[in-house]
């Protein structure tokens, strides 16, 4: 394993002489390159002679460098979530051999798989009985934060135009707890989550749904921790979890595409099942916004074209 790899070396590099050292501590600081990185431009990376690092590794206790380099391999092949910098650097190393058209072209399959996998990893109900809580609901908050939050205001956004009863839990002032702390029996929180779950969405939800509140969520795996507090989930597979490239994340940041596929989903079966109120309300907003000019439009104004 790496990590006792990497204690052994932590623990002999004080012996070693300053130049070992100083391809020790580079090691040390860069697991992911030392996994995918040949011997040589890790050597060029640090400054010191190829033989170097293979000295560093023999006295890690490697027969080669190649088995000095086959823990950290295979760390960054296990199922857990890599950090932002190890993915990074992941593409980084990749870069010399994958064209930016194939890199795009990978970012777009991961996109399009979460997006794919919302009709299969959803009961054909799940989205309707989402909707109906919400259009039954007193209040209808909308809780995201962190790289959910944009998410979150456009959801709100988006349903503040079929209904008056949205609120966008947005903690303008530190103020999120007091916010959520409006919701009780009778109300509806939609929370937005995905890997890496944010701390504080999680806490919210809990106490809203500690209230009596009905909690929406949008998520991304079945184990997701947002699950013991919701009444309705509903999900995408993430694209670390789905069929892929085999060379790993296409993006150092988690793709927040399923988040928003769901977001508009549910928002599509609130207006299908609205009524009647749901178009009066719509009909108000448009008309409003017509008069108050609130998007462009190349029409004439005044005078007449020639």
């Amino acid at each position: 394993m790496a990590a006792t790899l990497q204690d052994h070396l932590r623990h002999v590099l004080p012996s070693l002489p300053a130049e070992l050292q100083r391809a020790a501590r580079w090691a040390l600081d860069n697991p992911a390159e030392v996994g995918l990185w040949s011997m040589r431009r890790q050597a060029q990376a640090v400054g010191v002679a190829p033989a170097t690092m293979l000295r560093m590794a023999r006295a890690a206790g490697c027969d080669s460098y190649e088995a000095f380099r086959a823990p950290f391999q295979h760390a960054l092949t296990q199922h857990m979530e890599a950090g932002w910098r190890d993915r990074a650097a992941r593409l980084q190393a990749r870069r010399a051999d994958t064209p930016a058209i194939d890199a795009q072209a990978a970012l777009t399959r991961w996109q399009t798989s979460a997006l794919e996998s919302i009709g299969a990893a959803n009961a054909p109900a799940a989205f309707d009985e989402a909707a109906a809580t919400l259009l039954v609901a007193r209040q209808a908050g909308f809780l995201g934060t962190r790289s959910a939050f944009g998410i979150a205001f456009q959801m709100r956004y988006a349903y503040q135009m079929l209904r008056r009863n949205g609120m966008l839990i947005g903690g303008l002032g530190g103020a999120s707890s007091d916010e959520a702390d409006s919701l009780g029996a009778g109300d509806a929180l939609v929370v937005v989550t995905q890997a890496p779950y944010a701390a504080a969405t999680l806490e919210l939800a809990r106490l809203a749904a500690g209230r009596g509140a009905a909690v929406i969520a949008l998520t991304d795996a079945p184990a997701s921790p947002i699950v013991p507090f919701a009444r309705h989930v509903l999900r995408f597979a993430r694209p670390e979890d789905a069929p892929g490239d085999a060379a790993g994340p296409a993006s150092f940041f988690h793709s927040t595409a399923g988040l928003l596929g769901l977001a508009e989903h549910l928002i599509a079966r609130v207006a299908v099942l609205g009524g009647d109120d749901v178009l009066q309300r719509l009909s108000e907003i448009e008309s409003r916004q017509r008069a108050d000019g609130v998007y462009w439009t190349d029409a004439p104004s005044g005078r007449a074209r020639r």
